[in-house]
């Protein structure tokens, strides 16, 4: 089977048609067409242009010149009494019959493989969803082991302007208190919290709800970076 890689100019083997490998994986070639449209296809449908001889030249020959070929075969083969002519015409017709079957068995493997596609990613991003959910941090992570989670209220929901400060509050300390449990559970070395100046509330709250645990310590985020609205939570590794 041929190796392509990105760059190469290939045909379809058994369609019309052809375009720039642009994207390769373990089971498709994506194949970039005129239109600029990616279509994934099987190594086995593709044929690389750089390897095309002999017989396999054909698939590079425009769609005019075959027909033009097709008009001059019939011509030069016509006989006085007609059967040959009829046969010719015969033979053409049969092999446009042959080519709609060929693209309606690559349209319906295309249909195949983009359900197949779509399934795939469908349990990708499920799975993205059941990892992010057991540990929530990971959207959070600034290096190993360590996590910056901004509370203001815009970062943890799409309309905040629409929640009483009342809502808006309870919405940041859950998700604090989310972040910090998963944080023991997942053993972070430390967990930056970047509660805002306001009014001072969200900062007081979270200062009591840390002041509960024993094996932590905690301390002002540095000012040149945070100001005065961060806090820093290290986490003991004997927890």
């Amino acid at each position: 089977m041929a190796k392509f890689q990105i760059g190469d100019k290939v045909k379809f083997l058994n369609a019309i048609g052809g375009g720039v490998v642009t994207r390769i994986t373990d089971d498709f070639v994506f194949v970039q067409d005129d239109t600029g449209f990616d279509m994934p296809m099987p190594p086995t449908e593709l044929i690389r242009m750089a390897d095309m001889s002999g017989a396999g030249k054909m698939f590079n020959i425009s769609d005019q010149q075959l027909a033009d070929g097709t008009q001059q075969t019939i011509d030069s083969d016509r006989q006085p009494t007609g059967s040959v002519f009829v046969q010719k015409k015969a033979d053409t017709v049969e092999g446009l019959q042959e080519t709609v079957k060929q693209l309606q068995s690559q349209v319906a493997k295309l249909k195949d493989q983009v359900a197949k596609l779509k399934r795939q990613l469908e349990a990708a991003r499920r799975q993205g969803a059941d990892v992010l959910a057991n540990n929530i941090l990971l959207q959070h992570m600034v290096g190993n082991g360590e996590a910056e989670v901004d509370l203001h209220i815009e970062k943890l929901c799409e309309n905040p302007a629409e929640l009483a400060p009342h809502e808006a509050f309870q919405t940041q300390m859950r998700y604090f208190r989310t972040c910090l449990n998963h944080a023991f559970e997942h053993h972070l070395k430390k967990v930056t919290f970047i509660h805002g100046v306001g009014r001072g509330i969200l900062k007081d709250e979270i200062t009591s709800e840390l002041k509960k645990y024993d094996n932590i310590a905690v301390m002002d985020a540095p000012m040149r970076k945070y100001g005065v609205g961060a806090v820093e939570v290290y986490f003991k590794s004997d927890q």
